[in-house]
């Protein structure tokens, strides 16, 4: 009888001493997650951040004259392949085009946070665009602005690069900013990417090219038949 009582009292001492571990090292990344635009903020004017629970925070503000929005996104949907953390660069505005246009590189059929699976129309991809990738549309009627696409092409020259998205509410651009830490994900299967921030110079960068896109759309101009609009910015 003393011998189980005393191994109730072991069990319940390193139960209490893993979840005490469990709280510090929550309380640890939340923080860390919680710092995420410490270096980038100061480039937005107006800006607030946005943030629930754990995860990490929503940057918005005005940059250039523009509503903007960057968002983290947590990825572990993909097998065999490590966490990524995208970050989600939306420029707001209206450009007179008639519905969305998404163009997604290397699909591996996990992107959530993408709206390419929700557009009914698969256009065939232009020559000189990289190639591995899906372009789609809810543009049913009509011919799809692509030539405001394509002087932007050489964006996906950068490996990071993931998606562009044109709607009639702006810009979005989805860009790998983080890999997940290789030793913590393949013991505990939990996406852990360190003390990271988003450096200023990176935003910066993202921010000028979504505006360029923006601001090349907006001297169109075309158009055509509203399509479906299924795919607005958020």
């Amino acid at each position: 009888m003393t011998l189980r009582v005393d191994l109730l009292a072991i069990c319940l001492f390193f139960g209490a001493l893993l979840w005490l571990i469990w709280r510090r090292d929550r309380r640890r990344a939340r923080a860390v997650r919680g710092a995420y635009f410490e270096d980038c903020r100061h480039l937005l004017e107006d800006e607030h951040i946005h943030r629930q629970g754990f995860g990490f925070p929503v940057l918005e503000g005005r940059y250039r004259g523009h509503r903007v929005r960057l968002e983290p996104v947590v990825d572990h949907m993909a097998v065999r392949k490590l966490p990524s953390l995208w970050i989600l660069v939306s420029v707001f505005g209206d450009p007179p085009v008639p519905g969305a246009v998404d163009f997604l590189v290397r699909p591996q059929n996990t992107e959530f946070y993408s709206p390419s699976a929700r557009l009914p129309v698969s256009l065939p991809i232009p020559a000189d665009w990289p190639r591995h990738a899906l372009l789609r549309t809810d543009i049913e009627e009509g011919a799809p602005p692509l030539e405001l696409l394509a002087p932007h092409m050489h964006l996906f020259a950068d490996e990071r690069m993931k998606e562009l998205l044109l709607t009639p509410r702006g810009v979005r651009l989805v860009y790998q900013a983080s890999q997940g830490e290789r030793a913590y994900y393949m013991v505990l299967r939990q996406p852990e990417f360190g003390p990271a921030r988003l450096p200023a110079e990176l935003a910066r960068r993202l921010l000028d090219q979504a505006v360029a896109i923006l601001d090349s759309a907006a001297r169109h101009r075309g158009g055509g038949p509203a399509g479906r609009r299924e795919a607005q910015l958020t």
